[in-house]
């Protein structure tokens, strides 16, 4: 039978945050680092902004080479759009400067989370040389 020593509460302390900062790591590579593409549905996720003001909700996104008839914005719920559209041509990695990855895109398509109460069903819609703006009203009360 082995004698185990007692471990010092320090090396007990250190060792639970060490593991607890990899499954962090693990975590954040998990949901908050994921790449803006999808090679298999041959899409790309565009440079986006939001911006929450006292009556309003603008988000912002950059689709170059969007063909404008194809572009759809459809709320999936209270808080989430969903956008699509389609390029004008297929975009390779190589233009990029990317030679570690093969692929090529044909779409935009992104999911956007509203931060605050809005009214989905008054959300206007510009776009304009390939910046498409939405604009959507907040909810008045909490």
């Amino acid at each position: 039978m082995a004698i185990r020593k007692k471990q010092p509460t320090r090396d007990i302390m250190d060792s639970y945050f060490e593991d607890l900062e990899i499954e962090f790591e693990r975590w954040r590579e998990t949901f908050l680092e994921r790449p803006s593409w999808n090679l298999k549905a041959g899409t790309m996720e565009p440079l986006k902004d939001m911006k929450v003001t006292t009556t309003e909700v603008v988000a912002t996104m950059d689709l170059p080479l969007t063909v404008e008839s194809s572009l759809q914005v459809k709320p999936l719920d209270n808080e989430t759009l969903e956008i699509s559209a389609k390029m004008k041509r297929t975009v390779h990695f190589e233009e990029f400067g990317v030679t570690h990855h093969k692929g090529e895109f044909q779409r935009f398509h992104a999911h956007v989370r509203v931060p605050v109460p809005v009214k989905i069903d008054d959300m206007k819609i510009k776009f304009k040389k390939g910046l498409l703006e939405i604009h959507i009203p907040r909810k008045r009360g909490r």
